[in-house]
Parts: structure tokens; C-alpha cells; sequence
């Protein structure tokens, strides 16, 4: 009764439940670039099909919202009653596993090149997948990864793009992970854990400022025989000596079966013939389309054929996506209502879980090429415009910036200084990809390389921080990165040295707060249950050298910092009185209910009172927390109180510690955020023991962040034990 797509196609709008034949919104699967994906046809080979079933009554076509699709309603299919009850009368003859239903991911006339990737593969653990975009590599991968003995172990893919970085990478590969890493090796450390398959597609995106770390990565894994694929476009970014596979167009025989079966064979032949066998121009191809001339390049096909026909809306749609260095959510894109269209045209290329989107990329590198540079610059205008809108996301604030400096616009460096903290902890390796690209284009401008040089130090890349150094002429700038340098590095005279540079060159507010950030660092630099290593002497005599300003905004937050400091200090020295004292001249400017007394007093009572029960200060705990003016505050008193439960209680400092949140959460930067970490890091380290060695690593490095040397060789000590 039916031809073999159409029942393929009956079976599987059968696999959807009666429920969405109603609903608003429905999944991707079953609009017709869903339906086309799963066939493993083209949008065009469909339509015979569909609409056969349609007049014979067994599916139904409607309008509905496409989940992740724009905001534009789409066709949908849905089977009807008479096509589920043709289906309970005909089960399938095969499992459902089976060919019955095309798996998006199915190969066409790559069987020999599948057997020989898989044997390399097998030989070697690690292999390249080369070829032109749109070719099939992904798709070959992806097939690859579904047959065994690699379908039995754990998949972690991840999409490069222009801004990615070891960090993000990942974080694709391993998206559960709720702890996020900062530390190279800590990073390392997680990537070599257990059997598992990793890939790494578009690899040939990946800007040089990263390629290093990258292949540095690549490295250890193949080293610990790891299985690991790279897929990009030749050349690719970093040498590596591994096999390599070339993926060529297919045989017109075999590409024709993509083209649908009404068709005749010879007219399909004909088309697959025309386009070379090329998978990602037969997929753009509508029956119908003018097929290009002998001789004629996939790039010339797609300008002349793909995109000339295309509609205003879906012509400005298209450009503002070409422009986008990485995958996006639909809902926050431009022009978003029109994404459904381009779906439709098979110009876009989707996430696994379709949560964001992109433009094909040989779509998007044809398109380029035909925009001029008066072009490019309204649409990166646009964009930043577009961007700025979502400014509280980190994420969508450094699109911004990556627009601003593909337009070499100098006067951006002015909001930096406002931008730089919020946006580091998250997006610094996408910042640093943007500044050595605007360092390139501007050599001798030297607040590109002091900024370049803040990002360096954030990510330990202490040789690049030198580099850019050499290149700030202006002192006070050279001064400060060279000071954080040296306490990166942990040179304790050069850091005096350049500390009493800044002094003598900063104003007195200036010289002050760097004499209190010196003092806190020299104060926090320990760890909980390590023998105290501070000399309060250094700390005591920073702190003579402090005059405070008239001014009285900046006098009274200064005074109550050196109040604090010094209360540390007598706790460190187990001087309990003058503790006490101290927090009485704080109590006599506020009241008992300040959150700093409250913080300050229950820090007093964790000091000097070593036998108090599991009780008093789980009470004590909440009642500080409670007043706390924010999360960061809250969780600086969870964390002391989880160090004071271990080692007496594991699991009570375990279920502590569990309510905590990831330092990365917190709105707080700089040192004051390395130091949180570190300890976090630490105990975390203590208390899980399965990844004491990644914590360890990750709170080492946190700590040499922070300037604390002293605690982050305490925690290497430590580190070196568990080696």
C-alpha cells in the first residue's frame, strides 16, 4: 500500500504522543527540517510523501509554535487515528532500532571510509576527520561513536568556536559538572578521568591565543590512550602528528539516495551529478532549483541558487546570524521570529539538544564574502546595539565587546575599567581571544596590552603578562600588572619592591587601599588546618604606614577595615580580650545587630570556644547568616563553620559544605574571590577524596592568584602526598 518513505515516515510520526495533536507547542521533530533530518532526505525529497499520506487520511497538517523555532508559527505533521490504527495492524517487521526509521545521524555511501575510521581509530586511540564545510564530517563522527565498542562508553563532544578555550571546552564535554575549573592541570586532571570517547568539532575555529593549551590537552590525552577525534577544515589551528581521514564528496549513486524516492533514478543521478555529490548542497537543494553549470563551485551554487531567492526579512535575518562567533539561544537572537523560515531553507545548523543555533557554515562563508565593508560595519553597529540590550549577562555583554572591537572602536577601552571584574570570572577566555585580536590590529596601543595583560594574570599566563607589560609605557599601569606578577609568582621582594613604587606614585586613598589589600592578603594567607605560618609583625607594620583620608566616605569604611584586620590578628594570637575589645569599638558606631558584629562576634566564639557542640554553633551559624546583606557574606560563614567541623565530624562538615554555593556563583571578584575559592577548593578536596587531586590543584592555583604563596605551598604539600 506504501512506498518504503512513506511508511518510514508513517512510523515515525507514530512514535509522538495523541497529546501534541492539540498542543502550542511542539518539538522541532516534527516540522519538516525535523522530519527531513530524520529521513535523512532533503526538505524537497518530502513533499511526495507528505502529501500523499495527507490525502489518503493517515496524518494531518497544521499550524503550531516550533519549540526553539522563532516566534513565527510553522507546519507541523501529526498521524491521525486511521494512521495509529494502520500501524497496531501492521507492526513493523524489524526492531525499532532498526532501518524501519533513518537516524539522523545515518551515513550514506560512507560504509568503507566508516569501517577504515573505525579501525585507525582502534589502532591509533586518536585521528583527525578533515574535509570542506558541510562535506559530512559530523555526521560521519557521529556514526562512528554509535557502533562499538565505542557506543559503550561515555560521549563528550564539543562544538569549537573563534572565542572557545580549554575552559569551555570542557565544559561541553562534561555539562553535569556543577564544580567549574579554573587551573590548566586541574583542568587536565578532569579531562583524564575514567573511559570515555572525546571529540572536538570544528577545531579549525579555534583562535591561536588558546591553540597551545589546546594541544597541550589534545596531548595528555592521546599520551593516557585516550580515544579522541578532532574534526575541522584543513588547515586546522595546531600541529598535530596524529592519522588523519579526508572526507571527499559522495558518489552520485550514493548521494542521490538523499534526493527522495518519487523521483525517478536517472533525474536523481542527474541533480547529485550537478552538485558534485556534495551532502550539504544537496541538502540546500529545492526540486525545481536551476542546477549550476559544469564547472561551477558549491560556493557559486549557494550565492546563486541558496540565497539570491530569499526574502528581505530573511535575507537581514541571515546577516545579522553570519556574524555571531558562536551558537546562540533563538530566543535572544535578532530578528528572531524569522529563524523558522532559514530552518526551513536548511541554511542553519543546530546544537545536539537544538537549545541554539548557528548558520551552516559554508552558508555563512559565502555569505561573508558577498558583504562589503560598509555592509559589515552596520551589521556589527547592529549588534552591538542588539547586545547591549542583554548587558547583565556576561555572556551577551562580551558579544558586545567582540563587536566593538571588530569596528577598532578606541573609545571602548573608557568603559573597561567598569566592565573588566564583572566580566572575568566567566568570560575571560572569549576576553582574551578579543583583546589579542584588537592587539593585533593595534600593536602600539597600551591600554589594549594593560588589559590584555589584567586577563593574562587572571588565567596564570605569567609569560604573556610580561610580554604585555613591556609594551605599557605608563608606569602606574607597568607597576601594577609587574606587582601582581610578582605576587602570582610569589617574589616576595619584587612584589615589595613594585608595592613601594605604587605607593610612592598613588594617591593617599590609593596608597591606602592598597596597603589594607596587602595586609588582608598577608593575613589570609594559610590554610585552616595547617600549623599559622602569617608573621602579624608584616601585617602590623602595613598597617602603621596607613594614613587615612579626611574625606569622610572613604575614612569610615578604611577604619573599619583596619578594625577587622586587626581582629584576625588577635584571633591568629589567641589573644581573646583584645578581640573582644574590638569588636565592642565597632559595636559603640552601630549596634548589636550589625551583620559585620554578628560575623565578627561568631568568628570570636569559633576561635575560643573548641568544645561547643555540633548544636550551638549550627544555631550561632544561622543566626550570623541570617542578617548577612548578601551571599557572598553568607557563604565566607557556612565555609568557616564546615573547616571547624572537620576533621571532628566528616559528615557533618560534608552536609555543611554541600550548602554552599560555588564560588564561581558569587558576585565577587579579585582577590577577595581567589581566596574564597582556594578554601572551597580545599575542603572540598578534604572531604571528597575521589577528586582530591583536581580540588587540590584548582585551590593551589586559586591561592597563587590571591597572592597567598604560604597557603598554596601548604596545599601543594598536600598535593604531593596524594601523588
Amino acid at each position: 500500500m506504501f512506498s518504503r518513505s512513506q511508511e518510514k515516515l508513517l512510523r515515525y510520526l507514530g512514535r509522538f504522543p495523541e497529546t501534541l495533536e492539540k498542543a502550542w507547542d511542539v518539538p522541532r521533530e516534527l516540522s519538516l527540517p525535523g522530519l527531513s533530518e530524520a529521513m535523512g532526505v532533503v526538505r524537497s525529497g518530502l513533499n511526495q510523501p507528505l502529501g500523499f499520506l495527507e490525502s489518503k487520511g493517515f496524518l494531518t497538517v497544521r499550524v503550531a509554535h516550533v519549540i526553539g523555532g522563532g516566534t513565527r508559527r510553522r507546519q507541523v505533521y501529526h498521524i491521525t487515528q486511521k494512521g495509529r490504527t494502520w500501524l497496531a495492524e501492521h507492526p513493523a517487521e524489524t526492531s525499532a532500532d532498526d532501518e524501519t526509521v533513518i537516524p539522523s545521524n545515518e551515513i550514506i555511501g560512507r560504509n568503507q571510509e566508516l569501517a577504515a575510521l573505525k579501525t585507525t581509530l582502534l589502532e591509533e586511540n586518536t585521528v583527525i576527520i578533515g574535509g570542506l564545510s558541510g562535506i559530512g564530517k559530523t555526521t560521519l563522527v557521529r556514526s562512528l561513536m554509535q557502533q562499538p565498542p565505542f557506543s559503550s562508553r561515555p560521549l563528550h563532544w564539543a562544538d569549537v568556536n573563534e572565542l572557545s578555550d580549554v575552559k569551555s571546552i570542557l565544559s561541553d564535554w562534561f555539562p553535569d559538572d556543577l564544580q567549574r575549573l579554573s587551573d590548566r592541570d586541574a583542568l587536565f586532571e578532569r579531562a583524564n578521568y575514567g573511559d570515555a570517547c572525546f571529540v572536538l568539532d570544528d577545531l579549525h575555529t579555534l583562535s591561536t591565543r588558546h591553540s597551545e593549551d589546546v594541544l597541550a590537552l589534545l596531548s595528555l590525552l592521546k599520551a593516557n590512550e585516550r580515544t579522541v577525534v578532532v574534526i575541522g577544515r584543513y588547515p586546522l589551528s595546531l600541529d598535530l602528528d596524529w592519522a588523519e581521514s579526508r572526507v571527499t564528496s559522495l558518489e552520485p549513486k550514493d548521494a542521490m539516495q538523499m534526493l527522495g524516492e518519487h523521483m525517478n533514478d536517472d533525474e536523481r543521478l542527474s541533480i547529485s551529478q550537478a552538485l558534485g555529490g556534495h551532502p550539504m548542497a544537496l541538502n540546500l537543494y529545492q526540486e525545481g532549483d536551476p542546477l549550476p553549470e559544469a564547472g561551477t563551485d558549491i560556493q557559486s551554487f549557494v550565492q546563486e541558487t541558496m540565497l539570491n531567492p530569499l526574502g528581505e526579512d530573511e535575507v537581514s535575518t541571515l546577516d545579522h546570524l553570519i556574524l555571531n562567533p558562536s551558537p546562540l539561544p533563538v530566543e535572544d537572537l535578532p530578528n528572531s521570529a524569522m529563524i523558522g523560515a532559514l530552518d526551513d531553507h536548511a541554511l542553519l545548523r543546530w546544537t545536539v539538544g537544538h537549545e541554539e543555533v548557528e548558520v551552516q557554515h559554508l552558508v555563512r562563508n559565502v555569505r561573508r564574502a558577498m558583504l562589503d565593508d560598509e555592509d559589515l560595519k552596520l551589521l556589527h553597529e547592529a549588534a552591538i546595539k542588539h547586545w547591549n540590550t542583554f548587558e547583565q549577562k556576561p555572556h551577551y555583554a562580551v558579544l558586545s565587546l567582540y563587536h566593538q572591537m571588530a569596528l577598532d572602536r578606541e573609545n571602548m577601552m573608557a568603559s573597561m575599567e567598569d566592565q573588566f571584574e564583572r566580566l572575568i570570572t566567566t568570560q575571560d577566555g572569549a576576553m582574551a581571544v578579543i583583546f589579542n585580536r584588537a592587539i593585533e590590529q593595534r600593536p602600539g596601543d597600551e591600554q589594549l596590552h594593560y588589559w590584555a595583560g589584567k586577563i593574562a594574570l587572571h588565567r596564570s599566563e605569567n609569560d604573556r603578562v610580561k610580554v604585555h607589560a613591556k609594551a605599557v609605557e605608563s608606569l602606574p599601569l607597568r607597576n601594577d600588572l609587574l606587582y601582581q606578577l610578582a605576587l602570582l609568582e610569589g617574589d616576595e621582594a619584587e612584589a615589595k619592591r613594585l608595592l613601594e613604587a605604587q605607593l610612592a606614585q598613588g594617591s593617599e586613598a590609593g596608597s591606602t587601599r592598597l596597603l589594607l589589600s596587602a595586609a588582608v592578603q598577608h593575613l589570609d594567607d594559610r590554610v585552616f588546618d595547617h600549623l599559622q605560618s602569617t608573621t602579624s609583625s608584616d601585617i602590623e607594620s602595613l598597617l602603621a604606614r596607613i594614613k587615612l583620608p579626611e574625606d569622610a566616605r572613604l575614612r569610615s569604611p578604611m577604619t573599619v577595615s583596619i578594625t577587622m584586620i586587626q581582629h584576625g590578628l588577635a584571633l591568629l594570637a589567641g589573644n581573646q580580650q583584645q578581640a573582644s575589645e574590638l569588636v565592642e569599638v565597632l559595636e559603640s558606631l552601630s549596634s548589636p545587630h550589625d551583620p559585620l558584629l554578628l560575623h565578627l562576634n561568631f568568628k570570636t566564639y569559633l576561635a575560643f570556644n573548641p568544645d561547643a557542640t555540633f548544636d550551638d554553633l549550627n544555631e550561632r551559624a544561622q543566626r550570623a547568616m541570617e542578617a548577612q546583606p548578601s551571599p557572598f557574606h553568607r557563604a565566607i560563614i557556612g565555609l568557616a563553620l564546615a573547616e571547624r567541623f572537620f576533621p571532628r565530624s566528616t559528615d557533618e562538615a560534608r552536609a555543611c559544605f554541600d550548602t554552599l554555593l560555588h564560588p564561581d556563583s558569587l558576585l565577587v571578584t579579585g582577590a577577595t574571590a581567589h581566596r574564597y575559592a582556594a578554601r572551597w577548593w580545599y575542603l572540598r578536596g578534604q572531604l571528597y577524596l575521589e577528586e582530591a587531586r583536581m580540588a587540590m590543584r584548582e585551590s593551589a592555583h586559586r591561592f597563587r592568584q590571591a597572592g597567598c604563596h604560604n597557603a598554596a605551598r601548604a596545599v601543594a604539600q598536600r598535593l604531593h602526598r596524594l601523588l
